[in-house]
């Protein structure tokens, strides 16, 4: 797939698959990604438990964030309070450097010993907080690992990533709640953890797609604490615990422009398998005992009143002064525009901001055609910046680069040029049709038209 010919037919292939394939209820796509999957070849698996805070330190946080969200309302949201904290499932993952066979097994042991052998094999101190998307619906790992470990391998750090409570049986104020849970257990964790308390500093965001999102979540709720005070603390775990912002953020596809409501949406819908309306609001879109919700919504992850949340759409929050280095790429999708705008506004918040655009690439292009040479292309500079974000060997200047395709030469773009809507009137589209939208409910198939 060397020229532009034939990466463009095998784009187009997928997202015919994708529009043609029969649909399956979510509780059956759900369970379908949540199966077990061995572990073989260089990866390592040791598998943890986030427990729950204590009932007292959980609420302190469930309510810190949730008047956070309140705080960000317009009046016009709809919006479910996080639920009580829980426990969670986690993994640490890494690498055997010794280990060429892709068929060998898992060696045999605790979870303790492979928690020690990851840690021998890592080449640095930096720990990769990773967060899958899919939708929100789709369990990450074990899907995720093939990813992650290509990221250990190319930044010779080892990775941690949790299962965060699904969409529709939650809304997404939950999984932000989930999301604090685990970045608060790796930098103090409780007694009886198999890692040491991580140093922020040593720390990178990691994700693609509703994950990235998950960790734009973070650092808005970060961002509020340290506004309040420079010498914010936050108790969890028995411990007072110093808000500080992590190392940096590497970022494929973030979800963004949730309302569709700027002009990549219809310009790029040849292209993006994830264009047009999402199978789960259309009326032959089978239900299950999970969706349509109990009640009724517009949309898996929250109310349709509430999509221009920035606690729900990240890049509806323009303010993001005091930020960390954020590196991040995207295709010609249809979130292509709010990612720009996303990218905009971290650089005029001060942030700085390495962004790459693949031409004719769809939404995770990285993730669902791996044999791509742009996949390549992507999953080698992605393990570059997370080795090397926040350090002096990162540009700390913001810089933007267009990947043409065929022979994939990276074009340098005008950072400041990228996306030319005025904020205001992004933000005047995007509640426009949030407005348009509010009032949609799915209450199951039969019921007339989707309005996405």
């Amino acid at each position: 797939m060397d020229t532009a010919e034939a990466q463009k037919k095998a784009v187009l292939a997928y997202r015919k698959g994708w529009k043609t394939a029969p649909w399956m209820p979510i509780s059956k796509m759900q369970a379908y990604s949540a199966r077990p999957k061995p572990v073989k070849g260089p990866l390592l698996v040791s598998n943890v438990t986030i427990p729950r805070p204590s009932p007292e330190e959980g609420e302190f946080l469930r309510s810190k964030l949730w008047d956070i969200y309140q705080s960000k309302c317009e009046g016009v949201e709809k919006l479910d309070p996080p639920a009580s904290c829980t426990d969670y499932k986690a993994e640490w993952i890494g690498i055997r450097n010794d280990i060429k066979d892709p068929k060998a097994p898992q060696p045999d042991g605790t979870d303790q010993g492979r928690f020690r052998d990851i840690e021998q094999h890592t080449t640095n101190d930096v720990t990769l907080f990773y967060i899958s998307g899919g939708a929100w619906f789709r369990a990450g790992s074990p899907g995720s690992r093939p990813l992650i470990q290509q990221l250990c391998q190319r930044s010779g750090s080892r990775a941690f990533t949790f299962q965060y409570r699904l969409v529709p049986q939650y809304t997404v104020p939950t999984l932000v709640l989930d999301t604090l849970v685990a970045y608060f257990y790796l930098i103090a964790p409780p007694p009886g953890s198999l890692h040491k308390p991580i140093d922020p500093k040593k720390l990178v965001l990691v994700g693609e797609s509703g994950g990235a999102v998950l960790h734009l979540h973070l650092l808005q709720f970060l961002q509020s604490l340290l506004r309040e005070s420079e010498r914010a603390t936050i108790t969890l775990n028995g411990r007072e615990i110093p808000i500080e912002m992590p190392r940096g953020c590497a970022f494929v596809c973030p979800g963004a422009d949730f309302a569709l409501a700027l002009p990549s949406v219809e310009k790029f819908k040849h292209v993006d398998w994830l264009s047009e309306a999402a199978p789960w609001v259309q009326p032959g879109f089978p239900a299950d005992k999970i969706w349509p919700a109990d009640p009724p919504r517009g949309d898996l992850h929250c109310d349709n009143s509430a999509i221009c949340h920035p606690l729900i759409d990240a890049s509806t929050w323009t303010d993001w002064e005091g930020m960390p280095p954020m590196w991040i790429a995207c295709g010609e999708e249809t979130y292509s525009d709010g990612v720009k705008f996303l990218v905009r506004n971290l650089r005029a918040s001060g942030v700085p901001v390495t962004f790459l655009q693949y031409e004719f690439m769809p939404h995770v292009w990285n993730v669902i055609i791996p044999a791509l040479p742009q996949s390549r292309h992507c999953m080698k500079l992605w393990g570059k910046a997370c080795r090397t974000i926040g350090t002096e060997a990162h540009e700390q200047t913001s810089t933007a680069q267009f990947v043409k395709l065929g022979g994939l030469e990276m074009v340098p773009r005008d950072i400041d040029s990228l996306f030319d809507i005025p904020t205001d009137e992004v933000l005047k589209r995007m509640r426009a049709a949030r407005d348009e939208l509010a009032n949609f409910i799915w209450n199951g198939p039969g019921n007339g038209d989707s309005k996405l």
